[in-house]
């Protein structure tokens, strides 16, 4: 079952590397990164006898002189049309907020409020402070 298992993973292994490889390649412009790669490791002699075929290939297929019509136009936009709810002083002068004034009622004292007895201040205490042994041990804090 041991064996098994390292097998299963030796393969997903095997597997996210490729997988890798072939994200890098697809995301990295492909030809150039191995072009690039091949002529600093060494091997600029067989990447130039790679890449000077292609290169002669396609500059052959372009001709000597191309003709290239550009024609330019002026775009120009539709006029404006002036609409009626854009000249409608109605929608534009007056907030469309009513604002009316708070009025607050007159506070009033209730028996509640007049018994001491809710009001009595209590005495906080707190425990006093200890130190304990693994505070102060070197072998805690590393001093």
């Amino acid at each position: 079952m041991k064996t098994k298992s390292n097998v299963q993973k030796a393969i997903l292994r095997s597997a996210a590397v490729v997988i890798s490889f072939v994200l890098i390649s697809f995301t990295v412009s492909a030809q150039t990164f191995w072009k690039r790669l091949l002529e600093n490791t060494g091997f600029s002699d067989i990447v130039i006898a790679m890449a000077s075929p292609v290169d002669e290939e396609a500059a052959a297929e372009v001709p000597a002189t191309v003709k290239a019509d550009f024609y330019f136009t002026n775009e120009v936009e539709p006029a404006m049309e002036l609409e009626a709810w854009m000249t409608d002083d109605s929608r534009f002068g007056t907030s469309w907020f009513i604002y009316e004034e708070a009025v607050e009622e007159r506070l009033e004292v209730e028996n509640w409020m007049l018994e001491e007895s809710r009001f009595e201040p209590s005495v906080e205490t707190e425990e006093e402070l200890k130190v304990e042994a693994w505070m102060v041990a070197e072998k805690t804090w590393s001093i």
